[in-house]
């Protein structure tokens, strides 16, 4: 009885084997980790149709976007069959793709408003393409623009002054307030 136990086990082992040996096999050859959409042959460029060093907050920002091999449709459209692979949109960030878009388009020309929370500096606009179901892609291209202050004097927002220039961007003819970006508490009593 022994014997036909060992004999029994030994063949429940050896159908076991090339079991588990396909799992295995079949385990390693799954990509988990490498989640990068590709659209292959796609490229993607732009620039900004305005003067990228300085840009205001809440500023629209036109640019233009040139993109290849990839067939611009909105994100809420179905594309046509022969293009369901190489279908997808351009989501436009500010300084980094782990915050929301603050654009997404198909179009070549979009029109990008900074935040009016945007904090005087440097920045980039990352133009990403994404798949037309929203993934995205390893195509993108970065836009380098400087945001200045803007100041507004007495609560008047007739009197808007360039942070970057000091020019008085807002004042009736009559009245000229000029502020220096460095020292407008002492240029505004002084005016």
């Amino acid at each position: 009885m022994r014997k036909y136990h060992l004999v029994v086990l030994h063949g429940a082992a050896f159908l076991a084997l090339p079991m588990t040996a396909a799992v295995v096999a079949s385990g390693c050859s799954a990509n988990i980790h490498d989640n990068v959409i590709n659209i292959p042959n796609a490229t993607i460029n732009a620039s900004a149709d305005i003067d990228v060093d300085n840009v205001m907050p809440d500023q629209t920002v036109p640019i233009t976007v040139n993109v290849e091999n990839v067939y611009l449709i909105a994100p809420d459209m179905t594309p046509p069959p022969e293009h369901m692979e190489d279908a997808g949109h351009i989501n436009v960030y500010l300084d980094t793709t782990a915050n929301p878009p603050i654009a997404v388009s198909a179009e070549a020309k979009i029109n990008v408003k900074i935040p009016a929370d945007t904090k005087p500096g440097k920045h980039r606009l990352i133009c990403r393409v994404h798949k037309h179901d929203d993934r995205p892609t390893n195509k993108s291209t970065e836009i380098n623009i400087e945001v200045k202050a803007s100041v507004t004097i007495g609560g008047d927002a007739s009197t808007t002054v360039d942070g970057g220039t000091g020019a008085d961007v807002g004042n009736p003819p009559d009245k000229t307030t000029e502020v220096d970006a460095g020292t407008s508490a002492d240029a505004a009593a002084a005016g």
